[in-house]
């Protein structure tokens, strides 16, 4: 298990949730295809109706699969998630764990206790690899299922395959946002780096209702490529998750551990 594709995970641990309790097939009500176009801002004030201010720890498990790299690995996780701070995560496979990992708001640790090495990088360093438009902050708002604005795009409206959709580029990133009809749930969420070839989606899919967090995508998949990393693919579903109760953790680099080169 490489220990680049644990960064990629410890970065990325977010993609879905499933609440102990939940009903698993809530009436959503009659879904349609959107047919009139609405405004940039219209639909912007939408999405932001979704994300909640005062949810500020997380604590699940997870099952993860991902590919890339030659490889193809499936595990399991355990996550905590403090808002604005950091996250923490260890991987399990065959119930011993595999990993344990930290990501704070600039800075990534990994320990491979299968190899007994770490590495510790800028997030920046693991934004270029994986072609991440922005550090923690994006991590947060993936993790909350709500959308990242660039700041200084100017975003355009239309309908796509049904769908509502959010476009825009400043010259160096491109952005695709597609939303239902009616709820104005976040479906998909594209960024694109037109002069470097690198790509990064994350889609949405399986929204149900939670009493802490509303309405939360309990699947999601994301799919990035860079020239230095190729294609990788990650999906996670988290279970028993539990929200503003906040959890201790710990993370000590043991010192027979080797740095990775």
């Amino acid at each position: 298990m490489k220990i680049q594709v644990l960064s990629f995970v410890a970065a990325l641990s977010l993609l879905s949730a499933k609440e102990t309790g939940c009903r698993r097939s809530p009436d959503l009500g009659e879904t349609r295809p959107a047919k009139d176009v609405r405004s940039p801002n219209f639909l912007q004030k939408k999405l932001r109706n979704h994300e909640d201010p005062n949810l500020n720890f997380v604590n699940a498990q997870a099952k993860v699969f991902i590919e890339g790299n030659g490889q193809s690995i499936g595990a399991t996780a355990n996550i905590i998630w403090i808002r604005d701070s950091i996250m923490w995560l260890n991987i399990k496979k065959f119930g011993l764990e595999a990993a344990r990992a930290l990501v704070t708001r600039d800075s990534v640790f990994v320990l491979n206790r299968l190899e007994k090495t770490y590495s510790a990088q800028g997030l920046e360093s693991l934004q270029r690899q994986y072609s991440l438009p922005a550090g923690f902050d994006l991590v947060q708002s993936l993790l909350l299922a709500s959308p990242w604005f660039f700041p200084d795009i100017i975003l355009e409206s239309d309908i796509k395959d049904g769908l509502h959709r959010l476009t825009g580029s400043n010259g160096r990133f491109s952005t695709d946002y597609r939303m239902e009809e009616q709820a104005y749930w976040l479906r998909q969420e594209i960024f694109l780096q037109p002069r470097d070839a690198r790509t990064m989606s994350v889609l949405f899919e399986n929204y149900k209702k939670t009493e802490l967090a509303g309405w939360f995508p309990y699947l999601r998949t994301v799919e990035a490529f860079s020239p230095e990393s190729g294609n990788l693919r990650l999906s996670i579903e988290l279970n028993d998750v539990e929200f503003n109760i906040p959890k201790s953790f710990r993370f000590e680099i043991p010192k027979h551990y080797k740095l990775e080169e």
